[in-house]
Parts: C-alpha cells; structure tokens; sequence
C-alpha cells in the first residue's frame, strides 16, 4: 500500500469521510438547520437573482467541456454547447476527450458558429478549441502530430490510466497497465519532458490530470523550469483531492489550481461533498492562480453553461467579490490558454 493511500486509510478510521472531510462537517451539512445558518453567515444570499451571473459570464472561458461525440453519451454536443456560450456572450470554450483529439472536431464546430454569426443566427462569436487526452500513453510522436491541427490548445495528461490516481486509490497498479508521469525513483520521465517540451514550443496549456502530490511536484517543478503553462484538474474532487498546503506548493511553482462547477455542486457522480472548500481554495491560494471551468456534460450534470451560472451565483453568494470571479472566469483562464488580453 502506498504511503498517500496509507495516510487516507488512516484517516478513515479517525472520523474522515474523504481526505480532509470530516464526519462532524457532513453532519454539519446534512444538518436540519443548515440551510438556515447558511443563510445567516452568508446574508448576500438573498441577493442573488437569476441572470446576476450575465455580466461575469460576459467574455468568460471554460476550458474544461466533455462533449459528444465522446467515448460515452453526453448530455450536449460541441456545437450545442458553443451556441449555448455564444448566447451567454462567452469568449471561449474548450472541448476535453480522456482519449483523442477534439482538436479537429473544434475547428469545424467554430466554421459553423461563424456561419451562424454572418447569417444572424448568433450576434456573438464565441472562440471554439480542443486538444488531446494522453490515456493511451504519453507518446511524443502522437503529440507533435497532433499540435499539427488548428483549434488546439491543450494537453491533457493521463486520468482513467494514471497510475498516480491508481496508486492513491490504492489499486496497487501494474505499471504495465497505467501511465506514469514520474519514475519510482521521482525522476519525471524522458517522453514526458518530451511532451512538456513540445507543449512549451506549441504555447499550449497542460492539464494535469487525475495524479497525486507525488507526481505532480516534479512535473510542475519541469513545468515551470521549461516555460509550459499547467492547471490542475479539479483538485477538490476526491479522486485525486489535494491538501490546501499541496495547492500552494504547486501554486508557487507557476501551476495553475483548478476551480470547477463540482465540488461547489455536489451531483449525484459524488453526493458527499462541502461545497465551501471552493471559497477557502479560492482565498487562500488568490484568485490570479486559479483558473475556473465547468468540467461538465455528464449526462447527470446540469449542462456546461447552466453549470456555471450556477456556480458563478454560488460564488458571489458566499462573498466572493466581483473582481475575484471575473479573474477565474475570464482573466485566467485566458493566460492558461495563451490567449491575448480581451479588449476592454
């Protein structure tokens, strides 16, 4: 057994319900009055009406989108979802596969959002992008084919196959069958630094995917020393949950912390959730080193751009300030994906 695995495991048995959950917060949650201290401690609740997130909405990007077609049924397809954030007056979306390039499918999906544009089906261009999903191993020569498509602007390293995540879930993974970042010794392997290298000629964003702390460290270290901009996936969620103080470690060595729609919506993919780590991450980390995103399209998730007015809502709602949301909508997500500055 892992020593991360180890640490959960005893945690477990010391009145958590996840890494850092406790069983005394559920029963906060889960609690007859919650909703009414809820409603005390954050009194600007109250103020939050529907469409209050339009104007954050306005030039934002979400760069994490699950999309059909895909290996499983989504709840939209990509041109859906475009014309939904063209709608809201987004600046960009950008469409995620664990396995392939979306890339291709991007540029297409934008030919036809300008065709509506020209035609006055849409008064709102909205950026359409993809990039690839690295499951089946961390191939170089598939990367630099890849770079070759227009509409791409992301890597996104291994999740369902990370042997880091199988390793914290404590699965004892036979490194035949996962993908590692990192040698057992730490050293972050040659087609890896490979990748990150192409990804840093490319100016393409990295995506870390579903590992743990002890891959992550060396590979955001080689990040930052070869110029790639990298976020972390959802590192809220339980699968691949990482300590505040893991976060900031990340953080200072250039690595963006992801923000998205769940844990803030707790779903029905993982019902036991707090949904005020979002804010704590927020805080404590700042809001110029986290990047927001849907991370949805599961059949079972609102879809992609009624998640994030939700979330956007959420957000305010629980005192975040205006300034903060739109720096994690907008501002660096745009950095992350080397985007030019919007125009004001």
């Amino acid at each position: 057994m892992c020593d991360e695995h180890a640490v959960y495991e005893a945690s477990m048995d010391q009145g958590h319900v996840g890494r850092t959950l406790t069983v005394e917060r559920v029963r906060q949650l889960n609690s007859r009055t919650y909703f009414y201290e809820m409603l005390k401690d954050n009194p600007q609740l109250t103020a939050i009406h529907p469409g209050i997130e339009d104007e954050y909405l306005a030039g934002a990007i979400d760069h994490h989108i699950h999309a059909y077609p895909d290996f499983v049924h989504r709840s939209q397809d990509m041109l859906q979802i475009a014309v939904d954030a063209a709608r809201a007056r987004m600046r960009a979306v950008v469409f995620k596969d664990h396995w392939n390039l979306t890339a291709g499918a991007a540029y297409l999906v934008q030919n036809q959002v300008d065709e509506m544009v020209r035609d006055g089906r849409l008064d709102h261009r909205v950026e359409v992008y993809g990039g690839l999903g690295l499951n089946l191993g961390m191939n170089p020569e598939a990367v630099r084919i890849a770079l070759k498509y227009p509409n791409f602007r992301v890597l996104w390293f291994p999740t369902f196959k990370s042997f880091g995540w199988a390793r914290s879930a404590g699965l004892n993974p036979d490194p035949q069958e996962y993908v590692r970042l990192v040698s057992p010794a730490g050293e972050v392997l040659p087609e890896v630094r490979e990748i990150l290298s192409l990804a840093a000629e490319a100016g393409v964003a990295v995506a870390l995917g579903h590992t743990d702390f002890e891959e992550l460290l060396p590979v955001c270290t080689m990040a930052r020393d070869l110029g790639v901009r990298a976020v972390l996936d959802h590192p809220l969620l339980e699968l691949n949950k990482l300590l505040v103080e893991e976060m900031l470690e990340l953080a200072n060595l250039g690595t963006y912390v992801g923000l998205y729609c769940q844990p803030m919506i707790p779903s029905l993919y993982q019902p036991v959730q707090d949904p005020m780590e979002t804010v704590t991450v927020l805080r404590e980390v700042g809001a110029d080193r986290c990047v927001s995103g849907s991370d949805f399209g599961q059949v079972l998730h609102l879809d992609s751009v009624a998640g994030m007015r939700v979330f956007t809502r959420a957000l305010l709602g629980f005192g975040v300030s205006g300034a903060d949301v739109k720096t994690i909508l907008c501002d660096t997500p745009a950095r992350l994906l080397g985007l030019e500055p919007a125009a004001d």
